[in-house]
């Protein structure tokens, strides 16, 4: 490993923040539902999010030309820590202030998603690179599985102001452990107009075949993934499965579990060619996405759904991989800045696509089409197949 500390500190800072991240949400939710009484609101919450994300993700390469990766990745955590306690002394107020403050904390996730991603192959080194993104999956996908039913239990017992003040104090841990990651010097080059730094990470990205591809069905992942959105399941487990809406609890503990096997076992997997991993993952999801609208029984249905979190984990940190070990090391930033901006946006359209086509045809063609896609995906892999492998391999 490269700086085996920086990557230690990174991956804990990140793993604190991830958690404060799921128990702001918690907290926020039911804060806002109180004060409001509308379900409308709770949906505003994650559109702003959603928004606010892609436009921080979009403007993050103006950063990367300016400062060094940890540098950023302080500034974002810092800004999270006095924006959410903004909105912890002003969460009486009118929601419109609440969401000012959730869109610019979101803004501020933007920049910390893909500045993390470009941090790990610096500190972790191409050969201990499969382990390192299977560390960080795994403990990623635990620590979602663990807040959300630690959070709804805190807010049961205490409510979401004290929620949000917990929130704050993991936040200020995880910037107190950024400190501790070695900085990354910036390589000071002649600074290009404005439209030219926003577009240098997707020009690059669109130049390289590997890093393009990988892209395009980064977004087609993206746009698929969107028909498990708890709105389309929850319908789901009523007219499919037939069960009580503890069943629509359960299907998203058992897929986070899938996702978290699905880490341990990447790093088990990683000799294998990523171009297998890569369109076997999305054939094979499509087929399971078709036997998942058909279940003989509703514990069926749970093993289903834990094999897709399998699945598409693998799949997900094989695109990741990828991606890490075929991009320059200073054009890391900028290629997961384009990267975030694709899948958020991708993910942001296909959630209103299938939310309308679900309403309007029933969740049956909504899984329909996001199984053909899927296998669509894996077919369009196949094609691409020279391109789609790990550098480190050759």
């Amino acid at each position: 490993m490269n700086n085996q500390r920086s990557f230690y500190f990174l991956w804990v800072s990140q793993m604190i923040a991830n958690a404060g991240d799921v128990l702001y949400i918690v907290g926020l939710i039911q804060l806002v539902y109180l004060s409001s009484g509308s379900v409308l609101m709770l949906t505003l919450i994650p559109l702003t999010i959603t928004f606010s994300r892609l436009i921080g993700s979009f403007v993050t390469p103006l950063l990367l030309h300016r400062f060094p990766l940890r540098r950023i990745l302080v500034s974002s955590m810092f800004g999270k820590v006095v924006v959410l306690s903004a909105v912890f002394f002003m969460k009486d107020e009118a929601i419109i202030w609440v969401l000012l403050l959730v869109s610019m904390n979101a803004f501020l996730d933007g920049w910390a998603s893909p500045i993390r991603q470009a941090m790990i192959p610096v500190f972790a080194g191409k050969e201990f690179l499969p382990k390192a993104n299977s560390l960080v999956a795994t403990s990623d996908n635990t620590v979602n599985l663990a807040s959300w039913p630690i959070g709804a239990f805190f807010v049961a017992i205490l409510g979401g102001g004290p929620l949000l003040l917990i929130t704050v104090s993991l936040y200020l841990v995880g910037l107190l452990l950024t400190f501790g990651i070695k900085p990354i010097p910036l390589v000071q080059k002649e600074m290009p107009l404005i439209k030219q730094q926003l577009l240098s990470g997707w020009t690059y990205s669109f130049s390289q075949p590997s890093i393009r591809n990988i892209l395009i069905l980064d977004a087609f992942l993206a746009f698929t993934g969107a028909v498990w959105i708890s709105a389309i399941l929850y319908v789901y487990v009523e007219d499919i499965l037939e069960k009580s809406e503890a069943w629509w609890g359960y299907i998203n503990a058992v897929f986070s579990g899938g996702c978290l096997i699905g880490g341990v076992l990447f790093y088990k997997f990683a000799k294998l060619p990523a171009s297998q991993m890569i369109m076997g993952g999305s054939i094979l999801t499509g087929i399971v996405t078709v036997w998942f609208i058909h279940p003989t029984n509703a514990l069926l249905a749970l093993v289903l759904s834990f094999l897709l979190g399998v699945v598409g984990q693998l799949q997900g940190i094989a695109h990741l991989t990828v991606l890490q070990t075929q991009t320059e090391p200073e054009q890391l930033g900028a290629v997961f800045s384009t990267q975030e901006v694709l899948v958020t946006a991708a993910f942001g359209i296909s959630t209103l696509m299938f939310g309308w086509v679900a309403e309007s045809f029933g969740i049956e063609l909504a899984f329909y089409i996001s199984a053909f896609l899927s296998i669509g995906a894996g077919i369009f892999a196949f094609s691409l197949r020279k391109t789609l492998y790990y550098q480190f391999n050759e």
